[in-house]
């Protein structure tokens, strides 16, 4: 594997981590404007964010073995 592929398979993995984060802030503020208390809406967050990155990473390694 070159530097560069390197370089993008780690700007892949920091973007979907970026995105998990951004979709765990929007699930908890959904919650919170439901009505739902505070550690049931961190709750619903921490499910979302381990969710959406546990996609993410199953995608990219399956782009990552492909393109390999």
């Amino acid at each position: 594997m070159s530097v560069t592929h390197t370089a993008v398979l780690l700007l892949v993995i920091g973007l979907a981590v970026i995105f998990s984060c951004l979709v765990a802030g929007i699930a908890f503020g959904v919650a919170r404007w439901g009505g739902a208390p505070a550690p049931e809406s961190l709750a619903r967050s921490g499910k979302a964010f381990a969710t959406s990155l546990t996609v993410l990473s199953a995608l990219i390694a399956v782009i990552v073995a492909v393109v390999k």
